[in-house]
């Protein structure tokens, strides 16, 4: 018995466009990914590293700082902090994957036990952290090699610590060679406290307090990265690292600003200052815009130069600098002002002035 059966028609053509393409382990990851964000970790795009200043560039307390004292406030590069004393400082090499980069160097002194301890914190880093996978990588060198460093992540109220937990962590053993490590947490959701603890900590704490004065380490590109995947290291331009650093800490001088009694003025701007205006020849003012707007309104700090009186800035009356006389400041986000209370010497009708100083506006977590 013959049977028949009826087959639609193909449309050859058509099926051809639709044959699967070979796309490989890494494409089919790629169409595996659930997110954006997902993809993104798979091809290393998008901006990725939490950690500002990861990669040490920026230093604008200077590119070597010395700290008397254990404090949780000794700054040293821009968004990090080291608890010891000692001196910190910016170096440049080669890391064994070929990367010439900045790189941050400790030396530990002037206590009886030492170890490294330094710290970067995460503005509202609770929430972008708390419950997920998060992953660290650093390269990291000592000469105290096999020492135990505890890789920390934790919620804290800021640099103060009166409230903190830890969310993660995981011990590490140093080599005296530079070294990548790459280490992917699962943290505990600590967001029920977030008004409490809103910001994030990264600490790379030795657990040897026993470290002798003079023990050096030395770090280099740091990142963090929401998910399980480490991918390289995030380079940011340096003008963009700088200026989010500035959000939390900033520097000028008031180099070039010219004021002119009896009258308002718009000065000169470096760049770095803008001039608004001035008072009059009994209390003069100046109003000094940041580079950026700051996370909150800072401590602003007048240093003296040119041989003024510490806290005090110059005026230059066309023959000799003048010192001011008592000053206040008035600090917003955006700006602050400088006053003049009572003048230190009488400024001539219609005479133009040179300013000159140094300031500090602070706005660390």
């Amino acid at each position: 018995m013959t049977i028949y059966a009826d087959k639609p028609a193909v449309n050859v053509k058509e099926r051809l466009g639709e044959v699967d393409k070979p796309s490989g382990v890494a494409g089919e990851a790629l169409l595996r990914a659930d997110t954006t964000r997902q993809q993104q970790e798979l091809l290393g795009i998008g901006r990725r590293n939490i950690v500002m200043n990861g990669g040490f560039d920026v230093w604008q307390r200077g590119t070597s700082v010395t700290e008397a004292s254990n404090s949780y406030n000794n700054f040293t590069a821009d968004r990090w902090s080291a608890y010891f004393a000692g001196t910190y400082t910016q170096q440049q090499t080669t890391l064994p994957n070929g990367d010439y980069v900045n790189y941050f160097r400790g030396v530990l002194g002037t206590t009886s036990a030492n170890r490294i301890n330094i710290n970067h914190f995460i503005e509202n880093g609770n929430s972008i952290m708390s419950g997920k996978y998060v992953t660290v990588s650093f390269w990291l060198a000592c000469d105290r090699p096999g020492s135990e460093v505890n890789v920390k992540l934790q919620t804290t109220s800021g640099t103060s610590f009166t409230s903190y937990t830890q969310i993660a962590n995981e011990y590490i053993k140093t080599e005296q060679d530079w070294k990548k490590y790459e280490i992917t947490f699962h943290c505990f959701n600590d967001l029920g406290n977030n008004s409490a603890r809103p910001h994030g900590l990264l600490e790379f704490d030795g657990s040897d307090a026993q470290w002798p004065n003079g023990s050096t380490f030395e770090i280099a590109q740091v990142q963090i990265e929401i998910g399980r995947v480490a991918t390289p290291f995030e380079h940011r331009s340096y003008g963009e690292e700088l200026a989010l650093c500035q959000r939390y800490f900033c520097t000028g001088f008031p180099l070039g600003a010219t004021i002119t009694n009896g009258q308002s003025v718009t000065g000169t701007n470096d760049g770095v200052n803008g001039w608004v205006a001035f008072g009059n020849n009994v209390a003069r003012s100046v109003y000094i815009h940041y580079p950026v707007e700051m996370r909150a309104s800072p401590s602003v700090t007048l240093y003296s130069v040119g041989g003024m009186a510490n806290g005090k800035w110059g005026i230059y009356d066309g023959s000799t600098w003048q010192a001011v006389g008592s000053t206040a400041i008035d600090a917003t986000n955006k700006h602050f002002n400088v006053r003049e209370n009572g003048s230190a010497f009488t400024m001539g009708v219609g005479k133009a002035y040179l300013l000159k100083g140094q300031w500090t506006a602070s706005a660390e977590l």
